[in-house]
């Protein structure tokens, strides 16, 4: 009996596709490992705003305007065009959500503990959840080491008025207790960080985009809905904001910069870790962690996956280099990439490795 020609395309199969992969992820991570050492000497190597200056002294005499009897948005706008600051287009001015709230909180001391406590239940969110996932118990001390470093900015004591700290703890904790059958207490916790800050209306649409990929309609549904609640809530920001701002207000320049990957290692920084490092560490630390959070097949790893990636690729082309503090979005998120660095190298290797074994 003649035998069956071997189709061309039988070689077309997982085994090549999981070697495109590996040989993809083993030469990103050099490159970006490379970039970021040829622009090394270009990176801050102190990102932190300091107390009582800049951003976060401006939101504190906004939220003691409020505080006083003040409308928010005439606070804002104010402070804004006294100090300087652009004023349009109308998202220069973060909405009113936090200001509003840390305003009806008479002492400072009660607003730094409010932080602190969410810092606090989102760690012990992630504790619990990873006991699932994470089943050396050197790896899962590990992974709250690391998951520590990222929560570590929410405790400084000048912390509570940045939006995007309040923004990224929620999206971790979100991401925490999401469940398949239980979603909604991870939707209103999505629902208030985009409030919180607009940036965090791309965690909503990540999580909407995983839920359709799953099947899950009632939750995907649930997530276009606080897409669209998000939506309103930033029509009366801007109409509210467009109200008090004149033709003669200055514009901020453009945010689209294209900073690349070294902007991305700028956001990286507001991590215990790295903050305390020497800077070529993050250059090292940064793509291995990216690297990691592809080795997890887990739902949950997943989805950290898909939100990290999205700022990640957002931050290239979008921000200046005063706008490093948006890296807090994710800040919690990142680092827990590094528990699976190495299993996720080690499996590029062997994916590699198999492609050139012959297929019998």
């Amino acid at each position: 009996m003649a035998a069956t020609p071997i189709s061309p395309f039988a070689y077309t199969d997982r085994r090549v596709w999981r070697a495109c992969a590996a040989f993809v992820t083993l030469v990103l991570v050099a490159v970006l490992i490379g970039i970021g050492f040829v622009n090394l000497a270009t990176l801050p190597g102190d990102v932190a705003n300091a107390p009582n200056a800049g951003d976060i002294a401006l939101y504190k005499r906004i939220i003691a305007h409020v505080q006083g009897g003040e409308s928010y948005y005439t606070a804002a706008v104010r402070e804004l065009r006294e100090n300087n600051y652009p004023l349009r287009p109308f998202v220069v001015v973060r909405p009113p959500a936090l200001a509003i709230a840390l305003a009806a909180i008479s002492e400072e001391v009660v607003r730094r503990a409010l932080l602190a406590a969410l810092a606090g239940i989102t760690f012990l969110a992630w504790a619990w959840r990873l006991r699932a996932v994470v089943s050396s118990p050197v790896l899962y001390a590990f992974s709250l080491i690391l998951l520590a470093t990222g929560i570590a900015p929410a405790i400084v004591p000048q912390a509570y008025p940045l939006h995007e700290v309040w923004a990224g703890l929620l999206i971790a904790l979100s991401l925490a207790v999401r469940r398949p059958n239980a979603w909604i207490a991870a939707v209103l916790l999505g629902v208030a960080a985009a409030i919180i800050r607009e940036l965090a209306a791309a965690y909503l649409l990540a999580m909407m985009v995983m839920a359709f990929k799953d099947g899950c309609r009632k939750e995907a549904a649930a997530w276009a809905i606080g897409l669209v609640i998000f939506a309103a809530a930033l029509a009366v920001h801007a109409h509210d904001v467009n109200a008090l701002v004149t033709a003669s207000d200055p514009a901020s320049p453009s945010w689209l910069r294209i900073g690349g990957w070294s902007f991305v290692l700028q956001t990286t920084q507001w991590n215990l870790l790295l903050e305390a490092a020497p800077r070529w560490l993050g250059v090292i630390v940064v793509p291995l962690a990216l690297a990691g959070l592809t080795g997890r097949r887990d739902d949950l790893g997943q989805r950290v996956m898909l939100v990290v990636f999205g700022y990640v690729a957002a931050f290239i082309f979008v921000g200046r280099d005063n706008n490093s503090y948006w890296g807090l979005m994710i800040a919690p998120l990142w680092p827990l990439g590094l528990v699976t660095a190495w299993p996720a190298l080690v499996q590029c290797a062997a994916d590699l490795r198999a492609s050139l074994v012959p297929k019998r």
